[in-house]
């Protein structure tokens, strides 16, 4: 445990010269809708447009906000769309003494969400990041009216799902995941979403837009994700009350021995939906269909 905590020191180092490329640098005028959240933990980067009921969405990285073009473009005249990108990935940085927890990243989630969205926003998170979602949503009840959880089984399935993505252990190992890593994300980028992903030209445009995403900056702290916040063999959160729509995009070759039905476990008030034909990216992949089933959840 303490190294691991050690080890997501790493994630912070250049932090001021990161946050002032971040807010003055192509990272703050890259699409519409940029702006920044920053506290004393972190730095946050994150897109809001539109009009309406806050629908928060959280970047699965090392996808950032500048693949949520057609996903915002559908829904910001009925929401006021929220897309943003965790502290370590993307351009949102951790200060000195994020440790990567996963109790209190979630605390800086709802901060964030308190400040950026208000109460009662729909909470659509994706794959690790939705239990940071449905953490929020039993703790804070007052910021989360409903969940989208897309691509995400119940807890024991994800670490499951963990151990698949890492079967040797490196990601996971404190201090040598954080040194590997950095150096294999160009390759294994494109390679995570041809597997992951149903075979359409949206494959290419993650490519593009996560290659130069790195070429300016952005990072993807996946193994300290993994040492520390996907740590706990147990389930770490309370089922939250709110009605929540399980999704899950069937072409994710990442997750085909992966159990979807435990995903009613989530929730106490949970449905669920398989798709055929998208992948580890339903709301990105077919956002015209994400956008019906989202409908059809709230009954609108």
């Amino acid at each position: 445990m303490i190294f691991s905590r050690w080890a997501a020191k790493l994630e912070s180092r250049g932090w001021r010269e990161r946050i002032e490329w971040a807010r003055s640098g192509p990272p703050s005028r890259s699409c519409t809708g940029i702006a920044f959240y920053e506290d004393d933990e972190c730095l946050i980067r994150y897109r809001k447009v539109g009009r309406g009921q806050s629908i928060v969405f959280l970047c699965d990285g090392p996808a950032t906000l500048e693949v949520y073009d057609g996903l915002i473009d559908t829904l910001k005249h009925q929401f006021t769309v929220i897309a943003f990108e965790a502290p370590g990935n993307g351009f949102s940085v951790p200060k000195p003494g994020y440790d990567f927890q996963f109790q209190p990243v979630n605390n800086g989630v709802a901060r964030f969400l308190r400040s950026v969205a208000g109460e009662r926003a729909i909470l659509a998170f994706s794959c690790g990041g939705t239990y940071a979602a449905l953490d929020v949503a039993s703790r804070f009840p007052e910021l989360c009216s409903e969940l989208v959880a897309i691509q995400a089984p119940s807890w024991s399935q994800e670490m499951a799902w963990k151990k698949r993505r890492d079967p040797k252990g490196i990601i996971s190992t404190p201090f040598i995941g954080q040194i590997v890593f950095p150096s294999m994300m160009r390759r294994r980028a494109p390679q995570w979403y041809e597997l992951s992903m149903a075979d359409t030209p949206a494959v290419d445009h993650f490519c593009t837009c996560t290659a130069h995403a790195f070429d300016e900056g952005a990072t993807f702290a996946l193994p300290t994700m993994f040492q520390n916040y996907m740590r706990q063999e147990t389930t770490p959160f309370t089922p939250p009350e709110q009605p929540t729509l399980a999704i899950w995009g069937e072409q994710d070759g990442s997750h085909m021995p992966t159990d979807k039905a435990s995903s009613l476990e989530l929730a106490r008030d949970c449905d669920l939906v398989r798709l055929d034909h998208v992948g580890h990216f339903p709301e990105l992949e077919d956002p015209k269909g994400f956008a019906r089933l989202l409908a059809h959840f709230l009954g609108h």
